[in-house]
């Protein structure tokens, strides 16, 4: 395994929430890498600045400061979007309808990483490593 990809869920359940995230997901995530999409940044500020979705006050004074901020405390690292995840995105099934979520399992598909989520929908995709929270 090449580490977890952690999707927008449970970035904002271990950055704002740790404390509800069950033991068992901590030991598991501490056995490899992680790494945080700008998928998730991306989609984290678009249903902030719709009010969707409340963030802490780092991320009001500097959103790219505070997602940073955020992956450090993670000890997480960014992971690009690349035109390889697009070209498996464009040929995935179309099993789930959210365009994140559809990128977050192409880049996971691509780069050999656990999905780490707690989504029903991800179990769909055969050959998708999932880990579920």
């Amino acid at each position: 395994m090449n580490g977890y990809l952690l999707d927008t869920d449970a970035v904002l359940l271990l950055s704002f929430q740790s404390e509800r995230a069950p033991p068992s997901l901590r030991d598991a995530l501490a056995q490899a890498p992680l790494r945080v999409s700008l998928v998730s940044a991306i989609e984290m500020a678009i249903k902030h600045s719709i009010g969707k979705l409340a963030l802490s006050p780092a991320y009001e004074l500097n959103f790219a400061n505070g997602f940073l901020e955020s992956l450090n405390e993670l000890s997480a690292s960014l992971l690009p979007v690349e035109v390889e995840h697009i070209d498996v995105l464009n040929r995935l099934p179309m099993m789930h309808r959210d365009p994140f979520d559809r990128l977050l399992i192409s880049q996971a598909l691509v780069e050999g990483l656990t999905l780490v989520s707690g989504d029903r929908k991800f179990a769909l995709y055969p050959g998708l490593p999932l880990l579920r929270i």
